[in-house]
């Protein structure tokens, strides 16, 4: 795996577009692994990271292949250069971690996928998806280590062919940081690699973890 930081430049046009509809970010960024995609190798994953205070918005973007960011747009974005990722995972092991995510549940009776609402049931799914995905969230003195920084819904229009505006869609974008331990190594890779959770073509899902 990749993972490159991007500096947005405020002052692009482009990367104004991008900010304002994360669809179209998310576009972007496939231009620097586009042949991967098109072969099946590459899971693009990204996350627009907390703002602080007046610095320029920052993209973390994970990848399978080494990317080509010389796509991009001149002016849209001091890129540092790609690192590579192969963490060494070991039962036991603990570390941070850092994920936006879209914590849901589906309706049995219309199958519909509606949002969670307490903290305790987003919290929960967190539980579920890295219980599955080969981790555990580990336990402090007041319950999982595990804090929401942020809680908002995205607003996006996605159209469809013939269509002029889109249809107006609203994601909850959960931001969670915590502790996790791993359980089961292969399975955790395999997590990292794919993301957690839906709506990763809106910058949700990729889990960041460091010692």
């Amino acid at each position: 795996m990749w993972l490159t930081k991007l500096v947005l430049n405020p002052a692009s046009r482009a990367a104004r577009r991008d900010l304002a509809n994360p669809y179209e970010m998310h576009r972007t960024l496939s231009k620097a692994v586009s042949r991967a995609l098109e072969e099946g190798r590459e899971r693009l994953l990204w996350r627009l990271e907390p703002a602080r205070g007046l610095e320029p918005p920052v993209v973390l973007v994970q990848t399978l292949t080494e990317p080509d960011w010389s796509v991009l747009d001149e002016g849209y974005a001091q890129v540092f250069p790609p690192k590579p990722f192969h963490p060494a995972l070991k039962p036991g092991q603990r570390l941070r971690f850092r994920l936006r995510a879209n914590p849901a549940k589906r309706l049995a009776a219309t199958g519909k996928r509606v949002a969670l609402k307490t903290p305790a049931e987003k919290v929960a799914w967190l539980e579920r998806r890295l219980e599955e995905g080969g981790f555990r969230l580990l336990e402090g003195e007041r319950g999982p280590w595990v804090q929401i920084l942020q809680d908002t819904f995205l607003e996006v229009r996605r159209k469809k062919d013939g269509e002029e505006a889109g249809k107006l869609l609203q994601v909850q974008a959960v931001l969670f940081e915590g502790r996790l331990e791993v359980v089961d190594p292969e399975r955790a890779l395999a997590t990292l690699r794919r993301g957690v959770g839906p709506g990763k073509a809106l910058g949700l899902g990729l889990l960041s973890v460091a010692p």
